[in-house]
Formats: structure tokens, C-alpha cells, sequence
């Protein structure tokens, strides 16, 4: 069961450091689009998601042989407190693998606002080139009485 562990945290590693580098590169399409960089990073992104819910079903599946044997464990910092007791090597392989896993969510809510904001962009110039740059927009602070009648970032789909 050691060896397993080991394995998972290193593969784990592996997984993360890849996303991370995809995480990366999308950001960089994201703030200096080109044309066919974002599907082939989605196609990039897919496989590295792929693998991080293989690393997701294997840390399951350790959880229970563990849970099996009698070892009480939520999580694979227990089970490495369980079999690797003051063991420093791991416990900085945990505290980097919670570092990693701190800098995908940020990246990818980085991500996220970025596509979300570039989403809001271009409604508005949909929004534009509608209404020819005539009239009021939805996107310009106006009174109460005025947004009744607003246009694509006002509507209910």
C-alpha cells in the first residue's frame, strides 16, 4: 500500500504540473487571442482533465482498500499520516500538492472571469452594432424607468 501511495502522489503531481502549464497557455490565448490557439488548447485541456479524474477515481479507490484494512481515512493526507508517520519527504510532497491544487483553482477562476468578461465585450458590441450607436445601451448606468426596454445583456434567455 506504500508503494501505491507513493505512485498516486507522484502521478498526482505529474497531473497537476501538466494542468498547470495548460492553465497557463490558455490564459495567454486569452489575453492575446488567436484564431485556431483556443481549440487546440480545449483538445489539450481535455486530455489533462481526463487524467486528473483518473487521478480522482484512484484516490478513491486507495481510500477504500484503505478503509478495507481497518484504516481509518477521509482524505490522502490521513492515509499518509497512517502509513508514513513523521515522514518529512511526504509531508512536503503534501504541502506542495496543496499548493499546486491552490494555484489551479486560482487560475482557473482567473480563466473564467477573463472568458466571462470577454463574453459581456462582445454582447456589448453585438449590442452596437444593433442599435448602429444609436439610442441608449444596457451597459451605461440609466434610471429605473429606462431598463424596461434594454436590449441582449438585459434579457431572460
Amino acid at each position: 500500500m506504500k508503494t501505491d501511495i507513493k505512485t498516486f502522489l507522484t502521478q498526482l503531481a505529474e497531473s497537476q504540473s501538466q494542468m498547470l502549464t495548460v492553465l497557463h497557455k490558455k490564459q495567454a490565448i486569452l489575453v492575446k487571442p488567436e484564431k485556431d490557439a483556443l481549440p487546440m488548447i480545449a483538445a489539450e485541456e481535455e486530455k489533462v482533465l481526463g487524467r486528473m479524474q483518473a487521478m480522482l477515481d484512484r484516490r478513491e479507490e486507495l481510500l477504500t482498500t484503505a478503509r478495507l484494512r481497518n484504516v481509518p481515512c477521509d482524505s490522502i493526507e490521513q492515509l499518509c499520516g497512517h502509513f508514513f508517520p513523521n515522514n518529512f519527504e511526504i509531508q512536503k510532497v503534501l504541502a506542495e500538492t496543496r499548493h499546486r491544487t491552490q494555484q489551479i483553482s486560482l487560475l482557473a477562476y482567473t480563466n473564467w472571469t477573463m472568458s466571462r468578461k470577454s463574453l459581456i465585450h462582445v454582447s456589448q458590441i453585438l449590442e452596437l452594432l444593433e442599435t448602429r450607436g444609436q439610442g441608449k445601451t444596457t451597459y451605461q448606468p440609466q434610471p429605473k424607468s429606462d431598463r424596461a426596454n434594454g436590449s441582449f445583456v438585459d434579457r431572460v434567455a
